[in-house]
């Protein structure tokens, strides 16, 4: 532990004293970001100050490739490589995968764009200060003004790019309801849009496969399975940070990309990696829906340049199935929650193992993965009060719905069939006592058609799930008595549609180090960059992918003004 008036580290970069090399000040400077001080020392210790004509000696990297820019990731920074190419810069984006489109790809292509064309033309109304009243109110004490009006002020910029230089027809999500309506400033209809897409046809891919094609055209040039290890910084008198590209494994060999303008990371999250999300995330949530690519290389590698990191401990949600994720994850597949369509259906709760029911199932698929975020201390039981946890439905619910992607009649395999109630607490480890007693006053309460403990069915987002039924009116649409055996139930755990945290981005997309000044030709965008949508929330659909357009697009237009260096 650093002792108070000591030193900070400076993560990422190396001091030395020029002359000791033979070098001049201006040469040790390029040798900033070199990938960690074993290999600096390593390339200095083989060399004499008359090889300072040697690339590695003389602060001279030996460039592999150069563009103006690099963009590290291929989800959302596809936008960012279209939109600077059709500027007319020369564009790199190195993607780790195999395959371009990162986690983006396997998106529903949805957007939340307040005040965007199509909801103007509908005559919805709309304005820029409802829609930061809404991400202040649902971000609290993480609201950042700045971000979220840049956010809100870009978006139908990038949104009308993709049309003009992508193809791209958008339409309005009919059921892009914002997430948390009782919220001021919230909108029943108009902020979520997606491209359009044939009757029967899915919106998945139908976004980045577009731009990265237009992209392509544009003369942007992408590299997959090349993984960005280090960036390459100078380190000015004053301390300052300018960085000049990077060095990334490519091909089994390292190759170092020279930045003449500017470097953007659009790397992702960190749902893949264990270890980041036990020590970083609020939730106890270990799965993703993610791309198994996304196991914070960026926010790793901006640490180890001293940048400063923002909103590490939050993660947009959902509640999952997981015997699903289980399998998805020993395969290294990203999967998507089945549940998420299910919890609004009739007749099913979820109930923690004391048998009691913690949320309103029919909320959004966020706020329920948000309820497993409570920590119990009373004597007997500590830890996470709402792990393990269950799905359970009855018979009857099931003929009426398809569960976890089976028939209906036959749940899928995420659940177990049990012919009692009884037998069912004592198999899962549920308190036998607790539960019973939960769903007899569900189920007097379901006959009514009210929920005093979680309101399920009361607000305007329960009232209108697209995934209720839709032979009932009110409360009845989701709310009905489990009582019919035999009965099933499915484990559930919180999921992450994607980790929030990341580099310290302000609201020009510029990176910040630990004592807030701008890392110079650094800029960021998506999960990556600790934005959120302006604040720690989820707006509604399209919450994750509409402030990360935008903020491709304030990148790009700051790059654009930006000259190479020297």
């Amino acid at each position: 532990m650093l002792q108070e008036g000591s030193a900070r580290p400076r993560l990422g970069r190396v001091r030395m004293n020029p002359e000791a090399q033979g070098m001049s000040r201006r040469d040790a400077l390029k040798l900033g970001g070199l990938a960690g001080l074993g290999a600096l020392t390593a390339s200095l210790a083989a060399c004499t100050p008359k090889d300072a004509g040697a690339k590695a000696a003389s602060g001279e990297m030996n460039w592999d490739k150069e563009a103006d820019v690099v963009i590290i990731g291929s989800g959302t920074g596809s936008y960012t490589a279209m939109r600077l190419a059709h500027a007319g810069l020369s564009v790199i984006v190195l993607e780790k995968n195999a395959q371009t489109g990162g986690s983006t790809i396997f998106s529903s292509s949805v957007v939340w764009a307040p005040m965007n064309d199509l909801e103007v033309a509908e005559g919805i109304d709309d304005s820029r200060e409802e829609a930061l009243r809404y991400i202040e109110a649902l971000s609290g004490e993480t609201y950042m003004p700045e971000e979220a009006a840049a956010f809100v002020d870009n978006v139908n910029t990038a949104v009308r790019n993709v049309a003009d230089m992508a193809g791209v027809e958008w339409a309005l999500w009919k059921s892009g309801i914002d997430y948390n309506m009782f919220l001021p400033g919230a909108k029943e209809l108009g902020r979520s849009i997606l491209p359009k897409v044939a009757e029967g046809e899915t919106s998945v891919g139908k976004l980045n496969t577009p731009v990265i094609e237009a992209a392509t055209s544009l003369g942007a040039e992408f590299l997959t399975s090349t993984r960005v290890t280090d960036i390459v910084s100078r380190t000015a008198e004053d301390g300052s940070i300018e960085v000049l590209g990077v060095s990334a494994a490519s091909g089994g060999s390292t190759i170092n990309v020279r930045a003449r303008r500017a470097v953007v990371m659009a790397s992702g999250g960190f749902d893949w990696n264990m270890s980041m999300m036990k020590n970083f995330l609020r939730t106890p949530a270990r799965y993703s829906w993610g791309i198994a690519t996304d196991e914070g290389d960026g926010q790793k590698m901006a640490m180890r340049l001293g940048a400063d990191l923002n909103l590490m401990a939050e993660s947009f949600l959902s509640p999952g199935y997981k015997k699903e994720f289980e399998e998805a994850h020993e395969q290294g597949k990203s999967q998507l929650s089945t549940i998420i369509r299910d919890d609004a259906k009739r007749g099913i709760i979820f109930v923690n193992k004391h048998g009691k029911r913690f949320t309103n199932e029919c909320a959004s698929y966020d706020c329920v993965g948000r309820s497993f975020t409570s920590i119990e201390n009373n004597g007997g039981e500590r830890g996470w009060e709402h792990l393990p946890a269950w799905a359970i439905i009855d018979q009857a619910a099931a003929d009426e719905h398809p569960f976890n992607s089976g028939e209906k009649g036959t749940p899928g395999t995420s659940y177990a069939r049990y012919e009692t109630l009884e037998e069912l607490a004592a198999a899962c480890g549920i308190d036998e006592t607790g539960l019973l007693a939960e769903i007899e006053r569900y189920n007097g309460n379901a006959e009514q058609g009210v929920d005093p403990d979680f309101g399920r069915g009361q607000d305007y987002y329960g009232k209108y799930c697209t995934y209720a039924s839709v032979d009932y009116d009110g409360p009845a649409r989701t709310l009905k008595p489990i009582d019919t055996p035999p009965y099933y139930a499915a484990e559930i755990v919180p999921v992450v549609l994607g980790t929030m945290g990341g580099i310290k981005t302000d609201a020009r997309a510029q990176t910040r180090d630990m004592e807030g000044k701008v890392i110079k030709r650094l800029y960021a965008q998506g999960n990556c960059a600790g934005i959120g949508a302006g604040g720690a929330c989820y707006v509604g659909g399209g919450g994750t992918l509409g402030p990360a357009l935008a903020f491709g697009e304030i990148a790009a237009t700051e790059i654009e003004a930006l000259s190479a260096w020297e």
